[in-house]
């Protein structure tokens, strides 16, 4: 079974570059540059991993992962030096964010979700 990733991003080049570098046979990768699309996705059927900007049109990233409602490990990603959110994040990312720092990130949770897949 695939990890479901969600990348919110209000620039549509990040998400194509996500997109492109770590698509994999593991993942399913989904891009949102409409946080309220991400948010209603959230909700109907919960991704296993999201990364998200902080700053995004009319909201921040903490907003959006509270309004998300799912358990699901957020990392934040931000170019932001100091950030007082309302959200505990699992991980925040300064930009820029180093592609195997991601990488690896992604490779974690892939083996957690093989690990407890039953077969």
């Amino acid at each position: 079974m695939k990890l479901k990733i969600f990348y919110v991003d209000d620039e549509i080049e990040l998400c194509e570059i996500f997109l492109e570098l770590f698509n994999s046979e593991d993942c399913e990768i989904l891009t949102f540059t409409d946080p309220q699309l991400a948010i209603k996705a959230a909700r109907k059927c919960a991704p296993d991993l999201v990364f998200m900007d902080y700053r995004l049109p009319g909201v921040t990233g903490d907003k959006v992962a509270i309004d998300m409602k799912c358990n699901s490990p957020i990392y934040l990603i931000s170019g932001d030096l100091f950030i007082n959110t309302a959200f505990e994040f699992k991980q925040i990312l300064t930009k820029p964010v180093v592609s195997e720092d991601i990488r690896k990130i992604i490779t974690m949770h892939v083996i957690e979700k093989k690990a407890n897949d039953p077969k």
